[in-house]
């Protein structure tokens, strides 16, 4: 049967519904499948709703075979980028289908040519929307559940994307740390711990609840100059720094977020946040009809057993110091104490450019492994 790509019309319900719906049918029988919820995936794709989408230009398609949705992608130009990195260059993302060669060739190709007609030179992805929302292609570490905010995806997917003429521009790593077992401090930590010690510039603390907006902002600013050298990154704005607050807001606990400052100013931070994609497994996304009473059941009784660190930085002013890394790994310390005593069992830190070579240490420091990556690809056009 032939394969038709339909473009989206982003004011059709049913079609934005039919493009939404495609991960959860083709990955539901996959034990390593942990749906978000359908509602959040929906305001995260909406341009009013998500301020990281609102000044894209986008198209999303979806490819039928036989009257069947068999597959999605999305092609978009980000404005942000481009005023940055001054490179004419386009992304893809949402990209599922089936496990069918020419299904993906044709939905990679639909995306491709829709951003020539748009006079791109180069094109990224996959990510949704940038690199601060959920990026890169999974392809290695299958076995393994997708934690919050990060992405899934099978096997076959790199075949098809590298038939499609596409390369490796960097890979994102995500280490896992074990918090039930006793962390061996090696002589780098024990001399980190007694900089620490020892000095009394060095200060800490954790979530100011009642000032929970201008924590993120603090937070954020901090993400925001220490990641700013980093591959593909993109600045957040006061905008999308509100709707940050507002998502993390329901699922924070304080004792995951800490804050060092040294001499009196913000220096580092590290956020710990519950992994609700594990008490999500069986919902199928939907919280409805039964979904809100076992969801809140799940999270009272603490029936998560892992967690992330999707947030943590370093200011670059530090970056090359002993005090900004003592801080830091202080810190990271400290949230992985605080997560064993809410319950959870591993915490995964994700992500980390390959090439971040600062923060990969650390990670190993921290007693944590890789045990996943992700790959961001590249395609010059001609």
């Amino acid at each position: 049967m032939s394969i038709e790509i339909l473009a989206i019309n982003d004011a059709d319900k049913a079609q934005i519904a039919a493009f939404l719906d495609v991960p959860y049918r083709l990955y539901r029988d996959n034990p390593s499948w942990h749906p978000p919820l359908r509602f959040e995936r929906k305001q995260q794709l909406s341009k009013l709703q998500n301020p990281h989408a609102a000044h894209l230009i986008r198209q999303l398609f979806i490819a039928r075979r036989g009257g069947e949705v068999v597959g999605r992608i999305a092609a978009f130009l980000n404005p942000q980028h481009r005023r940055l990195y001054q490179d004419n260059a386009g992304h893809f993302g949402y990209f599922d289908c089936i496990a069918d060669m020419d299904v993906g060739q044709a939905l990679l190709g639909y995306g491709e040519n829709w951003l020539r007609e748009k006079g791109v030179q180069k094109i990224f992805g996959p990510s949704n929307h940038s690199v601060n929302e959920e990026s890169g292609l999974l392809i290695d570490g299958f076995d393994h559940p997708n934690v919050l905010m990060m992405p899934f995806g099978r096997a076959d997917y790199a075949a098809m994307i590298e038939k499609a003429g596409f390369v490796k521009a960097i890979d994102l790593l995500a280490f896992q740390a074990n918090l039930v077992s006793n962390f061996t401090r090696g002589p780098f930590m024990r001399r980190f711990r007694k900089i620490v010690d020892q000095d009394e510039g060095i200060t800490f603390r954790t979530l100011d609840q009642s000032n929970f907006t201008q924590e993120v902002e603090l937070a954020m600013n901090i993400f925001n100059d220490a990641w700013s050298e980093n591959w593909g990154f993109i600045p957040l704005t006061d905008e999308q720094i509100a709707h940050s607050a507002k998502a993390l807001k329901p699922i924070i606990f304080p004792q995951g977020y800490r804050l060092a400052m040294i001499d009196g100013e913000p220096a580092a931070f590290v956020w710990m946040l519950p992994n609700v994609n594990e008490a999500l497994r069986d919902l199928d996304g939907r919280l409805f009809p039964f979904g809100w009473a076992k969801l809140i059941a799940r999270l009272k009784l603490k029936h998560i057993k892992t967690a992330r660190i999707p947030l943590m930085g370093l200011v670059k002013e530090h970056q090359n110091t002993k005090r900004g890394l003592a801080a830091l790994c202080r810190i990271c310390e400290d949230v992985f104490e605080a997560g064993k005593r809410q319950g959870f069992e591993t915490c995964e830190l994700s992500w980390i450019l390959e090439n971040n070579t600062g923060m990969t240490t650390i990670c190993k420091l921290a007693s944590a492994d890789l045990y996943k990556t992700y790959r961001m690809y590249e395609k010059v056009l001609g």
